[in-house]
């Protein structure tokens, strides 16, 4: 048996890659696709005149990416192998479909629910393990049978040691040996900060009694909404929690029973958007389905947010009064992780698929053989013989990490171990440190704000809460020895707070206006007003608010001295690189 590895779209996704199995099947070579990305085409990837075709399709999570164009991919009686929480989510979007997803009847049929030992073609069988990073994903387990022997391939992908939603992340103390384990690289960014600051400002949001709008593809609002039900009821002060479309008949399908959290699945906006509230809708982007609808209706009320939970780069969203913020949602593995779960597993070989653009530095293993593989070559893996190492590697180290395994792999083959062998399944209780959010960070940030009888609701200061606040400063300061320039420092930082929200209230009372910017020359610069008000009269002056990506800047607008007349517009404000 020799087998190939060969990434299916290094320069697009990177979350694809194809394994070649030559001599497991007469004449033939059998292809399995690890996930139906971005830019894969079967076609281009397989030779046939070399006898190769395609004997399945693994799908290891059901982020959209994963399997966005697995309908221009699949071949007829071609299995597409998943786990059981997976092959619910891909079912539910074939069902009905938000985005556009090719022959949605055929992945249906084809679709292959895995939860044991499975053959894809003679001497070659999977079977999924937890991984961690999604609801319901999954890595697979491959055992190649040849002769007495038998080996394995791990196709792992972006495994955490963090549960995600209650699934449980990668086991490190599997009852097997792994040969060849296959990773995505790692990020330099660590994900438990950004989710613990992402819900934390949800939080606040809500608190605030804003109308607040998550958006987000279906695994991603299912985790979310998993956390924020959860925390509410943890924080003591919960706040209510819709969620709608898909998402919220996955969350029904799967079992799921959250603290604070509504599903309606076809609401319309009025019964989803209140303020205090938080309303969970896919898609990511907000300009279709649920999401866009939500986002239409609350567009123009400046007091709402818009928080996008992304997986890739954010999209401009056009021109609207509420607050949009997009936020990264990579729940990916660290260096360290990926580090951890190399030694625990002590395979021979690592494959490391790394990033369009790599965010961490490649890892040191001395223990295993290291492919670090940035490109679309086909690489042999197993040459019939052995476990093959890079050309980088010395030949005496390469014949020590292969003894080495020789001896700790001395076992069974895996599929003895069927019973013992995990699943990714969900728990049923919640653990915050074990999702990696920091319970403890976000109470700090909220408790300081609360009202004195404890609850949730932020109470905006008074004139009386300032002066309270700044008689209790004085005391403070005299009580310490302090001296009185201090007291002084902080009135001064009170006054400037009040003019900030001042202004920020000015802006947030005016009318948007679209206005197109013409160069007159000599250095004059006109503002054409789309459908200018009646009220605008020749030479008033008017203050202009420029929003743009860099900067925010107020101009006073005056009478033209050359006669022509100025285009005004009240004060105004819209989204990044739009002129009002």
């Amino acid at each position: 048996m020799r087998l190939h590895y060969q990434r299916a779209n290094p320069d697009v996704g990177g979350e694809s890659l194809l394994l070649r199995f030559e001599d497991v099947v007469d004449d033939r070579v059998a292809c399995l696709l690890v996930n139906s990305g971005r830019g894969v085409s079967v076609d281009e990837l397989l030779d046939e005149s070399r006898g190769e075709y395609l004997a399945g399709i693994i799908i290891n999570n059901a982020h959209p990416e994963y399997y966005c164009t697995l309908g221009e991919n699949v071949r007829e009686e071609t299995p597409i192998y998943a786990a059981p929480d997976t092959a619910t989510i891909l079912a539910e979007a074939c069902s009905a479909p938000l985005r556009d997803i090719e022959h949605p009847d055929a992945i249906l049929t084809q679709l292959a629910t895995v939860d044991t030992w499975t053959q894809l073609v003679r001497g070659v069988q999977l079977h999924p393990l937890p991984v961690g990073h999604a609801p319901g994903a999954a890595g697979f387990l491959l055992e190649i049978s040849e002769e007495a022997d038998a080996h394995t391939l791990f196709v792992a992908d972006e495994c955490t040691i963090r549960r995600a939603a209650g699934y449980s992340g990668i086991g490190l103390d599997l009852p097997v040996a792994i040969d060849s384990l296959v990773l995505s690289g790692a990020t330099a960014d660590p994900f438990a900060p950004a989710l613990t600051e992402t819900l934390s400002i949800v939080c606040e949001r809500a608190r605030e009694d804003a109308t607040v709008l998550v958006t987000a593809d279906e695994p991603t609002g299912i985790h979310a909404a998993y956390l924020l039900g959860h925390l509410g009821k943890r924080l003591g002060s919960p706040f209510p929690i819709t969620v709608t479309g898909r998402t919220a008949t996955l969350c029904e399908q799967l079992g799921y029973s959250i603290p604070n959290v509504t599903r309606l699945p076809d609401a319309p906006p009025e019964k989803v958007l209140t303020p205090g509230t938080v309303a969970i809708a896919e898609p990511d982007a907000p300009v279709q389905g649920p999401a866009g609808q939500l986002f239409e209706a609350l567009a123009d009320d400046p007091e709402a947010a818009v928080l996008r939970l992304t997986r890739g780069v954010a999209t401009p969203i056009t021109a609207a009064q509420c607050m949009v913020q997009s936020f990264p949602w990579h729940n990916y593995p660290d260096p360290e992780t990926l580090a951890t779960v190399v030694e625990a597993l002590a395979p021979v070989q690592v494959v490391l698929a790394e990033r369009p653009t790599p965010e961490a530095e490649r890892l040191h293993l001395p223990d295993s053989f290291v492919w670090s593989i940035d490109d679309d070559l086909v690489y042999t893996l197993y040459d019939g013989t052995d476990w093959v190492a890079p050309a980088e590697i010395d030949p005496d180290a390469a014949q020590h990490i292969r003894q080495r395994a020789t001896a700790y792999h001395d076992e069974p083959t895996p599929s003895e171990y069927e019973l013992s062998l995990p699943l990714p399944v969900r728990t049923g209780t919640i653990d915050f440190a074990a999702e990696g959010l920091d319970v403890e960070v976000i109470q700090e940030r909220l408790l300081p704000a609360e009202s004195p009888d404890g609850s949730w609701r932020h109470r905006a200061p008074n004139d009386e809460d300032v002066a309270s606040h700044d008689a209790n400063s004085a005391a403070s300061s005299a009580t310490n020895g302090r001296k009185t320039s201090e007291t002084t420092s902080v009135d001064a930082s009170l006054q400037a707070l009040r003019e900030q929200i001042d202004n920020i209230e000015s802006v947030v009372a005016g009318q948007i206006y679209q206005a197109s910017v013409v160069d007159a020359g000599d250095d004059v610069c006109l503002f054409r007003v789309q459908n200018p008000p009646a009220s605008f009269e020749h030479g008033q002056n008017v203050s202009l608010i420029i929003d743009s990506a860099e900067t925010l800047q107020t101009v006073d607008v005056s009478e033209q001295e050359n006669g022509s007349e100025p285009s005004d517009t009240d004060n105004s404000t819209t989204d990044a690189n739009e002129i009002v």
